[in-house]
């Protein structure tokens, strides 16, 4: 399993970016436009490039070949025989990506201020109750990372947030320094693992992340980071892989 983000600073300008995105699927294309704001759009452009960066250099294939097709309650998957799994979030500049062999979900927010009551009562009255935070920031942090790992379990079960499984009644349980467990709601399979990661260092702003997994999956518990000008790059190298192709099958003929 990989782990993937991109730290968009300083954020591109559109006119920066319109010929990677006028080379995306025509499906991809649409889904972009249908975002009002410019920042938006620019993020979900940066979580298509850089998804379809982690899945062209693990499989060797060109962009072309990537060809995404979505499920029940609309999570993507890849058209492929043996097709790895992926998951990608977006918070402020910091976009993410995860790919395995099994079902996967990441989540990742900005860490920002809340209003304590209103934390509160998403954490569940029994439980700040019951537990002395020695700070108001330790306390926004493990809403964040409660808040994150729940996100990504239910990516991984492939429903999205759900009101049936509020924040509230979410108790993973704690089985190492940043890793819990959580079962699964199919009856008869096997636990999930969720681990709540620090982005990197040179991140200057601060960031929620977590990954939800399943057991089997060995990683490193890294999150490979790229800049702006890297995913750019990076996509271009993989675009660029359509023309090779498309010469070699051309001089075949």
């Amino acid at each position: 399993m990989d782990v993937f983000a991109v730290f968009l600073d300083p954020f591109p300008k559109q006119k920066d970016w319109s010929g990677l995105i006028s080379a995306f699927h025509p499906a991809e294309q649409a889904r972009i436009s249908r975002f009002a704001r410019e920042e938006d759009r620019l993020r979900k452009a940066a979580s298509h490039m850089l998804l379809a960066i982690a899945l062209g250099e693990k499989l060797g294939a060109g962009y072309r070949e990537l060809i995404f097709r979505r499920g029940d309650y609309g999570k993507p998957y890849l058209e492929r025989d043996q097709a790895p799994r992926f998951n990608v979030s977006a918070s402020g500049a910091l976009v993410v990506c995860a790919i395995a062999r099994t079902e996967i979900g990441i989540d990742v927010e900005r860490v920002a201020p809340l209003e304590t009551s209103a934390m509160r009562l998403l954490l569940g009255h029994a439980e700040s109750a019951g537990q002395a935070y020695s700070s108001e920031e330790e306390e926004l942090d493990v809403f964040y990372e409660r808040w994150t790992m729940l996100e990504s379990w239910l990516k991984a079960e492939g429903t999205g947030l759900h009101d049936e499984y509020p924040l509230a009644a979410f108790a993973p349980k704690s089985i190492a320094p940043k890793r819990f467990r959580t079962e699964a709601r199919q009856p008869g399979m096997i636990p999930w693992i969720l681990t709540s990661l620090n982005v990197a260092p040179s991140v200057p702003e601060h960031y929620a992340l977590a990954v939800c997994r399943r057991p089997e999956e060995d990683w490193a518990e890294e999150v490979l980071l790229l800049d702006g000008m890297e995913l750019a790059k990076r996509f271009r190298k993989l675009l660029s892989r359509d023309a090779r192709y498309a010469e070699g099958e051309n001089n075949k003929r």
